[in-house]
């Protein structure tokens, strides 16, 4: 070999060896440094009410509104559908980002709650951190923000839920998620002021949307490494998800806004939209929680409705919703 061929591979060598050592650094750093302890942010003030009223409207709230139910009860027994035990198992698998497991929420102590204090409960579902203090990606991306009204309702239904002794999975934070856990921050926001039940009103419907049903959550547009929010609220989501009860197709989240040209919804009228959520499930691999969605009283599904007609108008073409992978947005 020549001189300069010999030199050309040292320094090539040098620099692989260097590359190498960067990247297995890189992992040690990632690896000792992504679970974050925030076991002291200070729970809130919600305390357990036995009041027959709070329980019950705690139960709507679990049950329909923030849907805890889809991902707390159908996995554990898929026959009782949302009305069975809250005993946990749903899986969310997020490609690289990791796989994160629904908690067994019933009032078990060794695998539930039943250990747990009101405020060690209202922690995980108002700022997503788990008993151990530590932060819950699965909380944070799932629940919506909600009262101290009906943070106490929910904290006050699970006390009422008998024991399911059942152990989960924990949660796996992949490689992604934890060299990005740096950018995750529990929500520390202030509650939303509470906008009672009872008639249909523009407040109403942006109270739900906007918190408990978790709408702008999914239908908004986020950056896909952050989660930060990306664009005009609710008005479609900007990244395919896969149809995992239909291999080959995907679904993307319509755009709720008025727009004429690409709001999903702008054309139906507000009888139309609440039909809809009484009919239900179409695709059985859709993410809507329409198994909740479908029990909404008519006065929040037409308050929500009303709220949805003040956004302004976002034009955002996504195509159809539910597509062949890899089609293009206005092709089926």
């Amino acid at each position: 070999m020549k001189p300069i061929a010999r030199k050309i591979v040292k320094v090539l060598g040098a620099f692989l060896l260097l590359v190498v050592a960067a990247a297995l650094s890189g992992f040690a750093y990632v690896q000792a440094t992504w679970d974050r302890d925030f076991s002291a942010v200070p729970m809130p003030a919600i305390v357990a009410s036995r009041d027959s009223g709070t329980v019950a409207r705690g139960e709507y709230l679990v049950r329909t509104v923030a849907h805890c139910a889809e991902c707390h009860a159908l996995a554990s027994d898929p026959a009782a559908g949302i009305d069975g035990p809250l005993s946990g198992g749903y899986v969310f698998d997020i490609p690289v980002f990791g796989r994160y497991v629904a908690a067994n929420i019933t009032s078990d102590s060794a695998t539930g709650i039943g250990a747990l204090s009101d405020g060690q409960i209202a922690r995980v579902i108002r700022s997503a951190i788990d008993r151990r203090g530590r932060f819950a990606p699965f909380m944070s991306f799932a629940v919506g923000e909600m009262s101290d009204e009906d943070l106490t309702a929910v904290v006050s239904y699970l006390r009422t839920q008998p024991a399911v002794p059942k152990v989960n999975a924990t949660d796996e934070w992949g490689l992604a998620a934890k060299a990005l856990s740096g950018m995750f921050e529990p929500r520390l926001t202030s509650p939303p002021a509470h906008v009672a039940a009872g008639g249909v009103s523009v407040e109403r419907g942006r109270y739900l949307a906007m918190g408990p049903a978790a709408c702008s959550t999914c239908h908004s547009p986020i950056d896909p490494l952050t989660f930060a929010p990306d664009g005009p609220p609710l008005s479609g989501s900007t990244q395919a998800e896969p149809d995992g009860a239909e291999p080959g197709f995907e679904f993307v989240i319509p755009n709720l806004t008025p727009d004429s040209a690409t709001g999903h919804i702008a054309s139906w009228s507000e009888d139309q939209f609440v039909a809809r959520f009484r009919q239900g499930r179409v695709y059985k691999g859709s993410k809507m929680p329409w198994e909740a969605f479908r029990r909404l009283e008519d006065d929040d599904a037409r308050s929500i409705y009303r709220y949805l007609r003040t956004l302004p108008p976002a034009h955002h073409e996504i195509g159809p919703q539910h597509r062949k992978v890899g089609a293009t947005a206005g092709v089926k």
